[in-house]
């Protein structure tokens, strides 16, 4: 479940909404482009531009809709649980036991506790036939988790090589977890980049995921 809030030209409206409604969501957000931000706690922000017609003149104003999950899933997407995750995703039979109380598939088995930590935090959704599958929450929070961005300090003043003279330099680096890197002359280029590179992923993992839900 997610908190759900509505921003419009009237304010703001609060709400909850179930996995069935944020994939809706997120859904018509791939097909109509709008911006997609996918956040480290599971949720996401979809924003846009509406525009509406009075006489002869265009009113443009934007609107949104964020997704806060219930249970927040950042500090719970530890390296062990990430492994189990991945494990539960990497397999089409992957099974919850309610007699052992463990997550099987194929080979493996995940233990009581870590099925126990899965289940409590939200991390897995378990149908009426006892198949597994990683939430909507996790899905997202382990992709975030792997693209969190910063843009480093301007190197600031320093002395060339061979030279006397000190120099000041503004340049900074825009950086994401999954390996993405741009040298940029200031930190308010840095940032563009990488709200650029996320505005990209974002979207191309938005749109794979809408697509395999909607398969699943």
């Amino acid at each position: 479940m997610f908190y759900e809030t509505v921003t419009h030209p009237g304010g703001t409206t609060e709400g909850n909404a179930n996995e069935g409604h944020a994939l809706w969501l997120l859904r018509r957000a791939v097909r109509r482009r709008f911006d997609i931000d996918l956040t480290t706690d599971g949720g996401m922000l979809i924003s846009w531009t509406a525009h509406r017609q009075v006489g002869e003149s265009v009113t443009s104003y934007p609107r949104s809709i964020r997704l806060r999950p219930h249970l927040p899933v950042a500090k719970a997407l530890t390296d062990a649980t990430c492994y189990d995750l991945l494990l539960i995703d990497s397999a089409r039979d992957a099974r919850y036991s309610s007699v052992q109380r463990v997550v099987t598939g194929g080979a493996w088995r995940i233990p009581p506790a870590a099925t126990a930590r899965l289940r409590a935090r939200g991390l897995v959704v378990v149908d009426d036939d006892h198949q597994v599958r990683q939430s909507l929450t996790a899905r997202i929070g382990l992709f975030a988790r792997s693209h969190r961005t910063r843009t480093t300090d301007p190197e600031g003043h320093y002395y060339p090589p061979g030279e006397g003279a000190r120099r000041y330099s503004a340049a900074s680096v825009a950086i994401c977890e999954c390996g993405f890197a741009r040298h940029c002359g200031d930190r308010t280029e840095a940032r563009r980049h990488i709200a650029g590179h996320r505005h990209d992923v974002c979207s191309d993992f938005a749109r794979s995921l809408v697509g395999a839900l909607a398969t699943a």
